[in-house]
């Protein structure tokens, strides 16, 4: 019994070690709602470590709305600005009055018993000159999920069309700079078979162990049946870059960029991840289980350089 007691004593003193929310809970039920018009509107996300940071902020540039948004996922877009309509401002201005968003003013709490997690900041302000103002980490006022719900319904259309705006400038733009960096990956699930490909290759400046294959072909198309496995230094040559870049230009993987699409049978489709870094600072990056255009036609001659590159790799003897 004296052992199960302090077990029990252990636990309690463990569970006691991770403080609770900290911080103020704002004005509450107290507060009323300000009824004079929204004018500016900022909304801030801080994601979990790997996660996405995003904000969007609206304000009246030479009297007409204007949104913008920034977020991590997209740092070539850097900031993107459309003008909206002022229903778009109205109906945020409904959401916080629907809502009872006034209730968060002065909200500024945190947990710091949580090492990783999320944030949130909000900032409004409104034509009488008051303004609002909330915040919190791994902590959030009452009613905070469907704020966020009804804001992104209302929000991410919007988004969408600037991102969709950015990515076709980047398509024509095309490509100016050299191939220096493959990620790619190709694992097949369900129906489409079990053959699973993973590369990343670079130039030999950015990567001492520049050249890392792992293979499970149980297919024994382009790769021999069973596992290949090379993770080592190369010369730049070895690297089949070039020809890569060939490829890239055969079959337009500019119209890749940003490329992102789910099929509804995901389980039963291929999944591929596949970046392009060049030295002029452009990304090549798409991924998803629906194929884009050109996918199976550039992937066999993908496979097929990959391959005879690395039997050519395996004959390098190794570096003291």
């Amino acid at each position: 019994m004296k052992f199960f007691k302090k077990l029990k004593n252990l636990f309690v003193k463990k569970r006691s070690y991770y403080p609770e929310e900290e911080g103020t809970d704002g004005e509450g039920k107290k507060a009323v709602s300000n009824k004079s018009g929204l004018k500016r509107f900022n909304y801030s996300y801080d994601g979990t470590i790997g996660g996405n940071n995003y904000s969007y902020n609206l304000k009246y540039e030479n009297g007409v709305p204007v949104l913008t948004y920034e977020s991590m996922e997209h740092p070539d877009y850097g900031e993107m600005k459309t003008e909206i309509g002022e229903d778009v401002v109205d109906t945020l201005n409904n959401i916080y009055l629907n809502l009872r968003i006034a209730e968060w003013n002065g909200y500024s709490k945190y947990n710091p018993g949580v090492c990783d997690g999320e944030g949130f900041s909000l900032n409004m302000g409104f034509n009488d000159g008051k303004s609002l103002h909330a915040s919190g980490t791994n902590a959030f006022p009452p009613g905070y999920g469907a704020f966020c719900a009804a804001m992104e319904r209302v929000l991410e259309p919007i988004r969408d069309r600037m991102l969709e705006q950015e990515r076709q400038k980047k398509i024509e733009e095309g490509l100016h700079g050299r191939l220096e960096s493959i990620l790619a990956c190709f694992k097949q699930k369900g129906a489409s078979g079990d053959d699973d490909y993973f590369f990343m290759i670079m130039n030999k400046g950015l990567r001492k162990r520049n050249y890392e294959i792992r293979v499970s072909a149980d297919s024994g198309d382009f790769f021999p049946a069973g596992k290949t496995s090379i993770c080592r230094e190369v010369p730049d040559e070895y690297t089949a870059l070039d020809k890569v870049y060939e490829l890239v230009e055969k079959y337009e993987l500019i119209k890749w960029y940003g490329y992102d699409v789910t099929a509804p049978d995901y389980n039963d489709r291929e999944w591929f991840q596949i970046s392009l870094g060049f030295d002029d600072g452009l990304s090549i990056n798409a991924m998803g289980s629906e194929p884009p255009e050109n996918y199976d036609a550039f992937r066999a001659d993908f496979l097929r350089v990959m391959a005879d590159a690395a039997e050519k790799v395996k004959e390098l003897p190794e570096q003291q």
